[in-house]
């Protein structure tokens, strides 16, 4: 496997890590509501880390983004309103059937679309063959691990439920709650894929940043900047709406709760560090870059994040058939990270000489053949 391919995989991997672990400070704001701590998230992770760092990995930033065809940024920023947009409604959406069922659906639907679609766009002569053929397989089974996962966190919360569910009979109201979460859920996951289409989509930002000697994680993150800003908005003004509703702006300044901000902050710099080192390995992965990648990052995200909840105690006093089945979604994910690595492994020379977005691609073998000789200095 040649060493562009292998950053890439480990790249994308430690993006999953970041992502999956980014959750954890919010256990440690209890006295702070969730839209306390969202608000101060996601000013943090959608809005000024992306900016500041692409301004300090892209020469001429944010006047490169001038130079980028309204067409292209219009386009990237509709994909990143559809992804704010499938943020909130699996928030919504959760509340009507519980996390577990809300995780399977909206990852589920995600992972998929946002796996499949640049595949089929971008490299359809790879359907057949040894690498679409394993980009499909694991996307498959990392929908049996998402599923198998989440049986066992509804079985764990199902415990919590059971006598509230018992005291309450009221079915026809439960049934037709779940039925606005399923449709909640299936739209959430539809419109969450629209952070890797868009990224995938974004060649003309990636191809302009990268003139700009932007390495990958450069370009990568010139394309979040777009992607990210209405994302931001949909979470701000819903943060807003839910401190004014619920009266809580008050406890941004509760004595002794000085450092939840900075809990907030790094919550927005580990999402960050994953989102950015996910693009930079999709970047370094060829034209099924965001194909292999996203399905890598996904799996791997939800191993780390239900590893990381059994080490702090969200799995404290399951039964042994819920931790076993936690163990065996865990280990069917992993199958799938490891049936969708073996599509680095053939031969990647197309792939190391050119870029993997759509424009780079149409910008002919004299570009390809220049980025070959400094791709190495490239990387920063």
């Amino acid at each position: 496997m040649g060493l562009p391919v292998g950053f890439g995989l480990c790249a994308v991997l430690l993006g999953g890590f970041f992502q999956g672990t980014m959750l954890l400070p919010m256990k440690f704001t209890q006295r702070w509501q969730w839209e306390n701590t969202w608000l101060c998230f996601s000013a943090t992770a959608y809005l000024l880390t992306p900016w500041i760092l692409t301004f300090f990995l892209v020469s001429h930033f944010p006047h490169m983004l001038t130079e980028v065809s309204p067409r292209a940024l219009a386009t990237t920023f509709l994909f990143g309103a559809g992804m704010g947009a499938g943020a909130l409604l699996m928030g919504v959406g959760y509340r009507y059937v519980g996390m577990a069922i809300a995780f399977a659906i909206v990852l589920g639907i995600s992972s998929t679309i946002g796996t499949l679609v640049p595949l089929i766009v971008f490299a359809p002569d790879q359907i057949t063959k040894h690498q679409g053929l394993s980009v499909m397989a694991g996307v498959a089974i990392a929908l049996v691990g998402t599923a198998v996962v989440s049986l066992a966190a509804w079985e764990r919360d199902a415990r919590d439920k059971r006598d509230l569910s018992t005291s309450r009979p009221d079915s026809e109201k439960r049934t037709r709650n779940a039925a606005i979460g399923l449709v909640l859920c299936i739209s959430s996951g539809i419109l969450s894929s629209c952070g890797n289409l868009g990224f995938a989509f974004a060649g003309e930002i990636s191809e302009k940043a990268r003139q700009m000697g932007a390495g990958p994680t450069g370009a990568s993150s010139a394309i979040w900047t777009v992607i990210l800003f209405p994302v931001f908005l949909c979470n701000f003004i819903y943060s807003l709406y839910l401190l004014r509703r619920n009266h809580t702006s008050q406890l941004f300044f509760e004595r002794g709760t000085i450092h939840y901000w900075a809990l907030g902050i790094l919550m927005g710099l580990d999402w960050m560090a994953g989102m950015a080192a996910y693009g930079a390995g999709a970047l370094s992965l060829g034209k099924l870059g965001t194909s292999m990648g996203w399905i890598l990052f996904v799996a791997s995200m939800i191993v780390v994040a239900n590893v990381s909840g059994a080490l702090t105690g969200e799995w404290k006093g399951s039964s042994p058939r819920t931790l076993g089945i936690m163990a065996a979604g865990i280990a069917i994910l992993m199958i799938a990270i490891l049936v969708v690595g073996t599509a680095g492994k053939p031969a990647y020379a197309k792939s190391l000489s050119c870029p993997s977005t759509r424009a780079a691609q149409t910008a002919g073998p004299r570009v390809c053949h220049e980025r070959s000789h400094v791709s190495v200095v490239r990387h920063r």
